[in-house]
Parts: structure tokens; sequence; C-alpha cells
């Protein structure tokens, strides 16, 4: 497991007022993404084989009906994801801080179609009306070695939002 970090800043157009400064294994590849807008980091192919690891940060606008309060917030994913994603169990749900403030972990198993098992570890945090998400999907059997790095990624982030603004 690589363990030294590449920073990258990630923004999302649209969204000028805040960005999410993260850690990202130096041998992963790393691209943005359109559709949802996000970041996307993962393993490369001759590392990870069929079962590579990926972190995904998205940024994205709430809706003015969305919750205040982070934690009713995540419970309104979490029953869209019991709802929506097979075989989807949770391991792990609680408030975290997330680069300097209120935050929330979600970490659950869930089986792809082909019968792999992966494990998905989340962190949400809101900054006015903005939900950051920080990802980290592996395989069940790499789960011990990526504990780690996620705790590192986590360690490496920052959320940066200009003054006045989120």
């Amino acid at each position: 497991m690589p363990s030294e970090l590449t920073t990258h800043d990630v923004k999302i157009p649209g969204i000028d007022e805040l960005s999410v400064s993260i850690g990202v294994p130096a041998t992963w590849a790393t691209r943005e993404l359109d559709e949802p807008p996000s970041f996307l980091a993962h393993m490369p192919s001759e590392d990870a084989g069929p079962f590579g690891d990926n972190l995904v940060v998205g940024i994205e606008r709430l809706g003015p009906d969305a919750p205040e309060d982070l934690e009713e917030l995540q419970g309104l994913f979490y029953a869209q994801a019991f709802a929506n994603v097979p075989d989807f169990h949770a391991i792990d749900d609680r408030p975290l801080e997330v680069a300097g403030d209120e935050g929330w972990l979600r970490v659950s198993l869930q089986t792809a179609p082909p019968g792999i098992t992966a494990v998905n570890r989340q962190v949400f945090t809101r900054r006015g009306d903005l939900l950051v998400t920080i990802s980290l999907t592996t395989m069940a059997l790499r789960d011990r070695e990526v504990d780690g790095l996620f705790q590192n990624i986590l360690d490496s982030c920052t959320v940066v939002t200009t003054e006045g603004d989120a």
C-alpha cells in the first residue's frame, strides 16, 4: 500500500465558493468527472488487478428543503441507500470531525452484481448549503490495510471556503 500522498485541489464547476484539498496515494491515477461532477482517484491496474480501490470526492449544492441537521440529512441518505442498493449492510454510522468541522462517517458493505463484496467508507461535511462527500471503496479482502489509508486521506483533507460564502 503506497503511503506517500500527493495533494490535489478539488473544485467543482459552478461552485466557486468552496474547494477541497486532499491527499491521494502518489501512484494513483486521477481525473475529474463531468457527471456527476466529482474528483476520482484510483489504483493503477498493475497494482490493483481486478479489485482496485478508488476515491471519489464530491461537492454538491443542497436544495432549500434539505435538513440543516447533519445527522438528519445522513438519515435520509441512509434510507435511500437501504432502499436502492442491493445487499447493503451498515457497519458504522456516527458523527466524525471532517476537516476541522462537524461531519459524519458511514461505512457499509455491499455486494456488486457479479458477487464481489465491497467496503465503502464515506464521510460527509456540510458548509452552508454545500455538502462535501469523500468516499473510499475497496474490496472486503483489503479492508484492514485500507482502514489506515482512509485515515491518512482524512488527515490530509482541508475544506477551503471563500470568506463570506458557504
